[in-house]
């Protein structure tokens, strides 16, 4: 009876086990099309990384179908009657210098809404030229399909896959070219034919393969973007992206003229709570102070977009506030300390346990390169240690000694 209840107990625990990784996975599969479905749940710099791809791929289309454009005229020396040779080769050359133009624009590869105006041209020229020599060629009375127009609509869809769109951007994408076939169809009179449908059919399905291609496409470089920029432990920042994006964040300010500041900020003895309770903690106590510095650069207010956390080395971390003055940041300073006082954890051994952080805050100055913003940012941090810990330092406070936090001793044990 022993053995059955045993048996029992374990089915139950193995049910559960299975339940909560159904619900993991779930929720798992949830996210990842959420990733995808729209640029909402994407950081401005991710945005600028898939731009520059966009602007890339779009620029070569570009170029090789401006030369096959202008190639294609002496196919159709071959293929077409001569009253509409020439009506044909004019609306070539007029959209292969308009896909030359395209190529030209070179001016911002890493804006998102540039990157995907550029891609609506490319489809627009295309489009444009289907609907003309289509037009042209029904007006003649010549209404066979002609190798390299039949086509036309199918390469503008399959040619989604190369690029990583989301699923609103696929769906636009695959929209247009419907509606422009279907108007196409419509204008030659031929609209609700057998061989019409069967084209629209067929048009449907291979936007469905390219759509998901360039979705899953879209979803790979998601997923290397953020193994390359993450810290695996907090899910913040690495060092090379906090680097990379504070250099990118100070030339934006200096041209726009507006003011940007840094937190540079260090756990308190966090060394010695790693002797004392083990790595296992240390990693909890990392992982809970990321999850204050994620909540302070949440894009919930207009005024935090584009502030980035990252983990800086070690237990540094480092938050950037582009358009934020020293006012500003002094505050998030505040909250991140105040918050600090309101987490405490609760470690391998069961013990709950608190942790404090000392701040320093610099703003930019007139002239000055990132590499001395966050010297002056170190100091105040060095300031904010020597001072006692658990406090922010404000840079150039430091010399009169004017640190400010919060006067107690600090405790590594809090009450449960």
């Amino acid at each position: 009876m022993t053995d059955f209840k045993q048996s029992r107990v374990g089915a139950r625990i193995g049910f559960s086990v299975s339940m909560d990784g159904l619900r993991l996975g779930l929720v798992k599969m949830l996210l990842d099309i959420l990733d995808v479905f729209s640029v909402s749940r994407h950081s401005r710099y991710f945005n600028q990384t898939r731009a520059h791809h966009l602007y890339k791929r779009v620029r070569l289309i570009a170029l090789l179908l401006a030369v096959l454009q202008t190639a294609w005229v002496f196919v159709d020396q071959l293929l077409l009657p001569a009253s509409v040779q020439n009506s044909i080769a004019i609306g070539r050359v007029v959209s292969s210098g308009a896909l030359l133009l395209l190529l030209a624009w070179y001016k911002h590869p890493y804006s998102l809404g540039c990157a995907l105006l550029r891609l609506a041209l490319l489809i627009l020229i295309l489009s444009g030229f289907q609907t003309y020599s289509n037009a042209v060629l029904f007006s003649a009375g010549y209404e066979h399909s002609v190798a390299g127009y039949q086509f036309f609509p199918f390469m503008i869809v399959a040619m989604q896959a190369i690029f990583p769109l989301t699923v609103v951007e696929v769906i636009a994408v695959t929209a247009a070219v419907m509606l422009i076939e279907v108007l196409t169809q419509t204008l030659s009179g031929h609209f609700g034919g057998v061989s019409e449908l069967n084209a629209l059919w067929l048009l449907g399905v291979l936007a469905v393969i390219a759509g998901w291609a360039s979705i899953n496409q879209l979803g790979m470089l998601l997923g290397l973007y953020r193994q390359a920029t993450r810290d695996a432990l907090t899910g913040l920042a690495n060092r090379r992206q906090v680097m990379e994006h504070l250099e990118g964040d100070v030339l934006l300010c200096q041209d726009e003229g507006r003011p940007i500041s840094i937190l540079m900020m260090d756990l308190d003895k966090f060394k010695s709570f790693n002797d004392n309770h083990g790595h296992a903690a240390g990693d909890i106590v990392l992982k809970q102070f990321a999850k204050i510095l994620r909540k302070q650069v949440q894009p919930k207010a207009r005024d935090r977009k584009g502030n980035l956390a990252g983990r800086f080395g070690g237990e540094e971390f480092l938050i950037i506030l582009p358009g934020q003055g020293a006012e500003r940041a002094v505050e998030v300073a505040e909250q991140i300390c105040a918050a600090c006082h309101l987490s405490p954890v609760r470690i391998p051994s069961g013990e709950q346990v608190g942790f404090t952080t000392s701040i320093g805050v610099a703003t930019l100055l007139p002239d000055e390169t990132p590499s001395d913003l966050l010297r002056r940012a170190d100091e105040a941090l060095y300031a904010a240690k020597s001072s006692g810990r658990d406090r922010h330092v404000l840079s150039g406070e430091e010399r009169d000694n004017d640190a400010t936090g919060y006067e107690y001793e600090p405790a590594e044990k809090v009450p449960v």
